[in-house]
């Protein structure tokens, strides 16, 4: 019956290829192999494109675009999806190349697609198109004002908490108002009073005139499910739909997609479950594996041959992935020649290790032909970047650490585009109380309080409270006079929204403010900081000239809220800078999509990576795996797996098994070969343990913050359990189980 199937699919490809006026003297320059030809041909219907690491997935998609416009599809009928900015570009980039004539097309992210709809339709559901999008940092102001309002004011350290709730019930597609009837079905209190702050902080978003990164593709949905003139527009609009990293995907995304595809249903998603790492931010596997369910007439077509890596690197990220039982079978092959053998290298502590990676840098720089730009550092949690930092820096060896403070998170330029939003939108809340007193007015934090309180008490928008700031009777001459001068400034600066360039903007405001000339005098008193941050500021200037450059080049206006738009989407590795050799320091989460001749996969230890091993659940430890098979198959020519015997935790050192993932590479027993070493030996025959068992009431335990304790009270079983336990030290706390670092003792 699949046979038939596939058959059938095979023939309807053909007759709409034939409709298509299919151009085939386009595939010969293409160079695909026979595997991604069949997937660029197949016009039929719904495809699945399974795509491994390294086998030319982006290829494909553009080479699949391109034949499309090359067939007489116009590039604005054609959306594609993918993840990254980058990505994006890069595809834009390539397709243009393979022909002349693809402007027009419709690739972005889903967010930026979220955005540029909402734009032009929101106003339909009430969106004002002037809207600013809030990022985390923003987000969790928001909600820390909210949690004000509510009472709530002495958990305000919870809000990174309750904004991941609130991002994870809008990937899901639950508004506010759906969130409490469901915590109010379960009588949760704790689920309850996310509820009510839910529903404040979207309260204070939509005054604020701002949507957060959930907001733009929920209420897209929205406008698509309540609109029915714009849902047949775009249904009948993008006749060929093509969404990259489709295991990524949550279901708002998903809904979006099926809801756009629906008309002409000619939807083709590439991914790989294989690489499937981002469950813990929404991210939802059975969208790939789940596929052929819900388009029954779908056709697939699974990519193997790797471009990437060396047949060795490939064989022992292939041993590890197979370990997995929630996947599609797929076995990774190059032609490339057997290259350099994976090793595996313990050390005593985690110092050692960076140490011992870092001389492994030097020879690689000293013999191995590469330069610093080929060599990649990654490991599970931030937190492990400190002790190679600081290996780096004795070695005198530069490294660009992606994942700290990214640029558009400092202080200053933070503030400065603060400045720019407003006079987007002054509206903008959380834009408006980091800067009124920035530099200093007389505006202290008392006056901020009454403007707020009398705000809440008119029931008007924080903007419109501080222009009456005459009628709010608690506030002294002088505060007064600060808002009269602040409001004045945006006034002014604002004449010129629609006439100047963004640059232009930009320098009235650093001007005019007073920020440029605060900064400066701060120079001479803190001369190494305030110096870093005067350069910070110019180069917010460069990038906002090469922003009009890239528009110029596009033949767009740039404006002002198109710039704002696009710093506010951009991802970490968007902004890599690799015009400096430096090694590059990262999580293995951030490295998904890159690729490096050098490879160290580090930190490589039970409880670590896989994180909480003892307590995890086996869906939990396969995306563990899945990760460690996107950091091996990063490496094109060399791949070093490390740990360490021991590694300190809060200032107690503890001892540690080897990651499994080591074994299951069997890199161990391969290197333990190679080198006849007695101590590797041991190593390389080791099995990993069963998962600690469950602690329970009346066990001795060890915390690696807390010290010994007995476990009193456990309620619950499985993924629900908690346990109560009474520490040594007379703290008594409560944990879920599956996440608590307790060890039996």
């Amino acid at each position: 019956m699949p046979y038939i199937r596939h058959l059938a699919s095979i023939v309807k490809s053909i007759l709409v290829s034939l409709n298509l006026n299919l151009n085939p003297s386009l595939l010969p320059k293409l160079g695909l192999n026979p595997k991604q030809t069949e997937a660029v041909q197949y016009f039929a219907g719904p495809l699945l494109i399974l795509a491994g690491a390294g086998t030319g997935k982006t290829k494909t998609l553009t080479s699949k675009i391109a034949l499309l416009i090359a067939s007489g599809v116009s590039p604005g009928q054609i959306l594609a999806i993918t993840f990254t900015n980058k990505a994006a570009q890069e595809m834009q980039h390539r397709v243009g190349k393979l022909v002349p004539y693809a402007g027009g097309m419709w690739i972005h992210t889903f967010h930026a697609l979220g955005a540029r709809i909402l734009r032009t339709h929101g106003r339909l559901i009430g969106v004002q198109p002037n809207f600013v999008i809030y990022d985390d940092d923003d987000q969790k102001k928001l909600i820390g004002l909210a949690m004000e309002e509510l009472g709530f004011e002495a958990e305000k350290n919870k809000a990174s908490m309750y904004l991941s709730i609130i991002s994870r019930a809008k990937d899901d597609l639950l508004d506010a108002q759906s969130y409490l009837i469901n915590a109010q079905a379960v009588d949760d209190p704790s689920r309850l009073k996310a509820a009510q702050i839910y529903q404040r902080y979207q309260k204070k978003l939509s005054e604020a005139g701002a949507l957060d990164f959930g907001d733009l593709i929920v209420r897209t949905v929205e406008l698509l499910k309540e609109k029915e003139e714009i849902r047949d527009y775009f249904q009948e609009n993008f006749q060929y739909i093509l969404v990259d990293e489709y295991q990524d995907t949550n279901h708002a995304q998903y809904v979006l997609v099926k809801t756009l595809s629906a008309k002409h249903r000619n939807l083709c998603v590439v991914g790989d479950p294989d690489q499937s790492v981002y469950g813990w931010r929404g991210a939802d596997i059975r969208n790939i594996m789940e596929f052929e369910k819900d388009f029954n007439d779908a056709a697939t077509v699974v990519l193997e041959e790797n471009y990437r890596s060396t047949a060795r690197i490939l064989h022992a990220a292939n041993e590890v992935i197979k370990h997995n039982r929630n996947r599609r079978p797929k076995n990774l092959w190059t032609k490339a020649e057997h290259g350099e053998p994976p090793v595996a290298l313990d050390y005593a502590n985690e110092t050692d290790e960076a140490r011992g990676v870092t001389e492994q840098v030097k020879q690689l720089t000293a013999r191995g032909g590469l330069t610093y730009n080929d060599i990649a550092v990654f490991y599970r949690t931030n937190a492990q970047s400190r002790s190679f930092e600081e290996a780096c820096r004795r070695a005198r060896i530069p490294y660009r650490l992606i994942g700290s403070v990214r640029f558009y998170e400092r202080k200053e330029i933070k503030d400065t585009l603060a400045y720019l939003k407003l006079l987007v939108n002054p509206s903008d809340t959380v834009s408006l109380l980091r800067v009124i007193n920035t530099p200093a007015r007389g505006i202290g934090k008392t006056a901020i309080e009454h403007v707020l309180s009398y705000s809440r008490q008119k029931e008007m928008p924080l903007y419109d409270a501080f222009l009456s700031a005459e009628q709010v009777p608690e506030l002294t001459k002088t505060a007064r006079h600060g808002i009269k001068e602040f409001l004045d400034l945006l006034e002014g600066v604002k004449t010129d929204l629609f006439s100047a360039t963004p640059s232009l903007m930009l320098e009235k405001i650093l001007t005019t403010s007073g920020y440029w000339k605060m900064t400066e005098e701060l120079a001479e008193k803190e001369p190494q900081e305030s110096l870093a941050r005067l350069g910070n500021l110019q180069e917010l200037v460069n990038a906002v000239k090469e922003f009009e450059e890239h528009c110029a080049k596009e033949g767009v206006a740039p404006t002002l809220h198109k710039y704002l738009e696009e710093v506010m989407l951009s991802s970490q590795v968007d902004k890599m800078n690799t015009d400096t050799y430096a090694i590059t320091l990262m999580t293995v989460h951030l490295a998904k999509g890159l690729e490096f001749p050098a490879v160290f996969l580090t930190g490589l230890e039970e409880n670590l990576f896989p994180i909480n091993a003892a307590n995890s659940s086996e869906e939990d430890l396969e995306e563990e795996r899945r990760l460690a098979y996107v950091g091996m198959t990063r490496a094109r020519q060399r791949l070093f797996l490390t740990w360490a015997n021991t590694r300190r935790v809060y200032g107690t050192t503890y001892p540690n098994l080897a990651s499994r993932f080591i074994f299951e590479s069997k890199v161990a027993r391969e290197t333990a070969e190679r080198a006849g070493e007695e101590d590797v030996q041991v190593l390389a025959s080791y099995q990993p343990p069963p998962s600690i068992p469950r602690v329970g009431k009346g066990r001795r335990i060890m915390h690696p913050v807390h010290g010994p304790g007995r476990v009193v009270d456990q309620i619950g079983s499985g993924e629900l359990a908690k346990v109560t336990v009474v520490f040594d030290s007379g703290v008594r706390q409560t944990f879920m189980l599956k996440y608590a670092p307790l060890q039996p003792m």
